[in-house]
């Protein structure tokens, strides 16, 4: 008989080391010792714009979170890796906007390589049976799969709750299955994240579903692994790092300088929770071990024979006071314990580079007072450990409680903005706004959308740096197919961008403007004829004119006859429309619009030169200083032009100095309009302004604040003082974000508030930039 022993192989490969079996339900994941396993996905607040008093009070909610008792295991992931690199070139339609994209994106792959955070969360619960139920099984048909259908439908019961409890804390989703309509496909972000752990590549590849998702050791174990000292995932080779002796205390965000080193890796903390019993159980062994190391033998047999008190061991009496005080904590039920794990994996292809970025971790964790541990020996238990769902590997497990894991898990991280600009209306996957650059190693991108909501305030004192950051932000607006930004400005400070793409600049009422207006230009139209009328209707009540029934029938009846009598806009002028006219009230109040009178030379035009560019800018300096009965017809017309071409298209509607127009109740109204309306047309207001008193007192702060989710905050070195501090803090600032303001740098720094996260960002503008989006006037040209 022929031996087959040499032929077969005992050896074990890398799925028979991993933990995981099938995919149960949608986002739940069985493991092979019979646990069911869930993930979310989140990110938590900056810490340099929190408070210490806002981080003690998130941590002490996360404890309350994350009591979830017996036969829970949790594991946390920070995977940081590179930031993906510069948008793709845009839609760019002129060279100009092509330019400053192109130098930007030069400028940040010579000298700029940043690296970006992901946070995961995954819960696993092994049902624990009792003895009865165990017995009942084996007797009763079908009660093996009941049971079955009960824990998978009480553990994501369980889940629920707890994303619940979480999502009021941090910015969190569930790792759920993706269906994409338009190719047809199923992906699992929670297998994808799994993989990623066993194969420690620092990107996230798509995992596409299979018909039987079951086998996921197999599916997921597809690797070579090598075990050693040094073990290898295919051409990588791998580091662990082990965090041991815990600091004396803890404190929120003690661990977040992790988040912001310039190396890629995998931070996996792991939490086993215990039984209120077991864990009093093991803290009294700790307590008596403590208190046995107070006096030694010798000492103590001393003075049972009636020898002098010695002194005792003042660090093992401090240790057995701590834990009696675990135990008091234990019994009161506010924090759980359990056992816990923090591991760091470090991967690459060259040994030498792992091991420089090895040594510069260990020394970083060192300094902030925890001991780090290379692993050696124990490399391949600690690598099995990070895995989720895998709690037998890596026994080196200290004992702490909730309150305590709130403030190791990384929960504050540097808030890298939108990996893509998520209004819905913009083409899928569109890049967010521009690119920028902040601390920490990480790049840093603005889109002003939270959602399909883009309007925005822009508010800081004079000098600042406002005019930089709106040019900037209407050039980089472009790269987005059919993209229009039309911008009231003052001041000629987006006159040289202007200029410079192309765009159609307006200097209303300036003495070398030659814009002029035909309002009835197009009244042959029905919805043009009420417009006009209500507009006319405008002019008369300027005037003086008290307007009656028999008044308004006159207007519109004149205009209806003069879009029927006439075939070329030409005809329809002011002047022509007072022929037809025939009450002398309103021909009189009229008259001063016509070229008779003080307007004429901008409302009674035989032709509009208004143009059809997809940037327009206005300048309204000159504007602004005339009577309102000038202003507001021009600008109501205005207003009404540029509403026509809020077609759905990528729109930016820039209203810089905008406190001149809250000074005006008409204006008021109209901006309190578009902040409500403007969004479905796919339109983001960026309302800008260098007098936050003036927006405060306007009468529609809260409709601007409410309506205008992302704020950008320039620098103000005053921010601090007794006047300007109370604004801020009005406008919903802490006092470490105030403190942020007043010691950012003018013209360069930028402080961002959006729903997602708080950032203080550096546009890192070259001169070549510079050129086109810090020239701010004429002078500049």
């Amino acid at each position: 008989m022929m031996a087959f022993k040499e032929f077969r192989s005992a050896a074990y490969s890398l799925p028979d080391l991993l933990p995981w079996a099938a995919l149960v339900d949608n986002g739940v994941v069985l493991t092979k010792s019979g646990g069911l396993m869930a993930a979310w996905e989140y990110h938590g607040p900056d810490l340099d714009s929190s408070t210490q008093e806002e981080l003690g009070a998130m941590a002490a909610r996360v404890n309350a979170a994350l009591k979830l008792g017996d036969g829970w295991v949790l594991h946390c992931d920070a995977v940081r890796a590179p930031a993906p690199g510069y948008a793709p070139p845009g839609a760019f339609p002129d060279r100009t906007t092509r330019l400053i994209d192109d130098v930007r994106r030069n400028s940040h792959e010579r000298s700029f390589v940043g690296y970006r955070s992901r946070f995961i969360l995954t819960v696993t619960w092994f049902p624990m049976p009792d003895a009865a139920s165990k017995t009942a099984d084996l007797f009763v048909e079908g009660r093996v799969k009941a049971t079955a259908s009960r824990n998978l439908e009480r553990f994501k019961e369980q889940i629920r709750e707890l994303e619940s409890r979480l999502s009021t804390l941090l910015e969190i989703h569930r790792l759920k299955d993706n269906f994409d309509p338009r190719t047809g496909v199923l992906t699992s972000p929670l297998l994808a994240h799994l993989e990623q752990c066993v194969s420690l590549l620092p990107d996230r590849r798509p995992f596409r579903m299979a018909q039987v998702p079951m086998y996921l050791d197999a599916v997921l174990g597809q690797h070579d692994f090598t075990t050693g000292f040094i073990p290898r995932i295919d051409r990588r080779s791998l580091s662990c790092i082990a965090l041991t002796g815990l600091p004396p205390e803890s404190f929120p965000g003690i661990l977040d300088m992790l988040s912001r080193l310039p190396v890629s890796y995998r931070w996996s903390s792991r939490f086993i929770y215990l039984d209120p019993g077991q864990a009093e159980k093991t803290l009294n062994k700790y307590r008596s071990k403590w208190a046995q190391k107070r006096k030694s033998m010798m000492n103590l047999l001393r003075e049972n024979a009636g020898g002098q008190a010695t002194h005792i061991n003042a660090d093992a009496d401090r240790m057995a006071n701590d834990a009696v005080q675990a135990l008091a904590e234990a019994s009161s039920g506010m924090v759980l314990f359990g056992y816990y794990t923090s591991v760091l994996l470090l991967s690459h292809e060259d040994p030498e580079i792992l091991d420089e970025s090895t040594r510069e971790m260990v020394k970083l964790i060192e300094n902030r007072g925890f001991g780090a541990r290379v692993e050696d020996v124990n490399a391949v238990e600690a690598y099995l450990g990070t895995l989720p769902g895998n709690t037998a590997a890596n026994v080196r497990r200290p004992i702490i409680h909730t309150l305590n894991l709130a403030h190791l898990l990384p929960l504050t991280a540097v808030w890298a903005g939108p990996e893509h600009n998520p209004c819905p209306f913009y083409p899928p996957n569109s890049p967010p706004l521009l690119q920028a650059k902040t601390d920490g190693g990480t790049p840093f991108t603005l889109s002003l959308h939270a959602s399909d909501l883009g309007h925005s305030a822009i508010l800081g004192p004079t000098g600042a740096g406002k005019s930089t950051l709106l040019a900037l932000v209407a050039a980089q607006q472009f790269r987005y197919p059919g993209a229009q930004v039309f911008v009231f400005d003052k001041g000629y400070s987006m006159l040289p961008l202007c200029w410079a793409v192309g765009g159609e600049h307006y200097d209303i009422a300036g003495e070398q403007g030659d814009l002029a207006f035909c309002p009835l230009g197009r009244v042959d139209e029905p919805a043009e004829r009420v417009w006009a009328a209500e507009w006319l209707e405008q002019l008369c009540e300027l005037q003086g004119v008290k307007m009656l029934p028999h008044h308004r029938q006159e207007l519109f009846r004149a205009i209806t006859q003069l879009g029927a009598s006439t075939e070329k806009m030409a005809q329809r002028t002011l002047t022509n429309f007072l022929v037809l006219l025939q009450d002398q009230s309103l021909r009189e109040a009229l008259q001063a619009y016509t070229l008779r009178g003080m307007a004429g030379h901008l409302l009674d035009a035989e032709t509009d030169s208004l143009g059809q560019d997809v940037f327009q800018v206005f300048e309204m300096e000159h504007l602004m200083n005339k009577g309102d009965k000038l202003v507001l017809p021009v600008l109501t017309y205005l207003f009404h032009r540029i509403e026509q071409r809020f077609n759905g298209q990528p729109t930016l509607l820039i209203l810089d100095e905008a406190w001149i127009m809250l000074s005006h109740p008409a204006f008021k109204a109209k901006i309190r309009e578009w902040l409500k309306v403007l969004r479905k047309a796919n339109v983001a207001v960026v309302f800008a302004t260098q007098s936050l008193t003036d927006l405060v007192r306007s009468g529609i702060a809260d409709v601007i604040f409410e309506s205008c989710p992302t704020k950008i905050f320039l620098p103000n070195p005053e921010a601090e003082t007794e006047n300007i501090r109370p604004l801020y803090e009005g406008v919903g600032l802490n006092a470490r974000q105030i403190q942020i303001l007043a010691f950012a740098t003018p013209k360069r720094q930028y402080y961002v508030m959006h729903p997602d996260g708080c950032r203080l960002f550096d546009l890192g503008l070259t001169s070549p930039e510079l050129a086109f989006v810090g020239a701010s006037g004429k002078n500049d040209i």
